[in-house]
């Protein structure tokens, strides 16, 4: 529950920084904002439905309304998925293919938002299929797949293995995107100073390792819960290994964002800007 919790507020502070940072009220900042409301969501379904559940030791895991919160929690899995490919195609169209970036992500952002969403719905549809359940068992503190053929294939092909590639292709992405701004800078070296340079270089070094911890914290996360969690035995390490492995990479994602973000950090020094009607101008040097 605390975990859940701490989660809930720490990425909802987040969503609203995007909208109070100024250099956040873009394409990439709403793309955040999205990615990190299905977090919250997630972590809401943990805190509120799962918690209650076990704590009243509820019985009947694979009932109506237990099969539809499994489905709306992948849903919002999905959500934060699609929302890290559409971040990542972002830049590299900022970078690549400047017109594309204009047309789509920065007039378009909203439509692309719902179309992504709208694939996410796609993805859940298979759940609807006979035997194709996903809930929480109060039990074994654990979310499970029905154990039917269509469950085994879901599992493995959807979640697992189309989970780990795209995060995979994610970050091939950002790094052919450090290497283009690293290449550019290098291009730009005589008429800019020492001190800008290393400012960039930073900034470059921080987008990558930002990029990289939440790849590779989804990809771990996934490889736990659907791995891993097949060579232990036992309550609690079957339930660090899926349920608490998985409300920590959604509260992962907000710390991340918040130690990698030095406006958004500075941004919680002035509280009372949280829920006023201006923005917060970032005083520092931006590219």
């Amino acid at each position: 529950f605390q975990v859940g919790l701490a989660g809930i507020i720490l990425n909802s502070t987040g969503v609203i920084l995007t909208f109070r940072v100024r250099s956040l009220c873009t394409s990439f900042g709403r793309l955040t904002a999205v990615h990190l409301s299905a977090d919250c969501a997630i972590l809401a379904i943990f805190t509120f439905w799962c918690a209650p559940m076990t704590y009243f030791s509820y019985q009947d895991h694979d009932s109506l309304i237990s099969r539809k919160m499994g489905q709306l929690s992948l849903y919002f899995w999905f959500v934060t998925l699609y929302s890290q490919l559409f971040i990542a195609l972002n830049r590299f169209t900022l970078l690549f293919c400047p017109r594309i970036y204009m047309e789509f992500f920065q007039c378009r952002t909203s439509s692309l938002i719902l179309l992504y969403n709208l694939i996410c719905v796609g993805h859940i549809c298979v759940y609807f299929g006979e035997g194709c359940d996903f809930y929480y068992n109060a039990e074994t503190y654990f979310w499970e797949f029905a154990e039917t053929p269509c469950e085994s294939a879901i599992s493995f092909w959807l979640d697992l293995v189309y989970g780990c590639v795209t995060s995979y292709v994610l970050l091939l992405i950002d790094v052919i995107c450090v290497a283009n701004m690293r290449m550019n800078a290098s291009k730009l070296a005589n008429p800019v100073s020492a001190n800008e340079r290393k400012i960039r270089s930073d900034r470059e070094w921080r987008f990558l390792a930002q990029a990289c911890c939440t790849e590779l914290l989804f990809s771990f996360m996934l490889i736990s819960f659907h791995v891993v969690s097949r060579y232990v035995s036992g309550l609690w390490p079957t339930f660090f290994s899926t349920s608490l492995i998985w409300k920590l990479s959604h509260l992962g994602n907000g710390i991340i964002l918040f130690a990698f973000n030095q406006e958004l950090r500075r941004a919680i020094l002035q509280p009372k800007m949280l829920f006023s009607f201006s923005t917060i101008t970032d005083t520092k040097a931006k590219t």
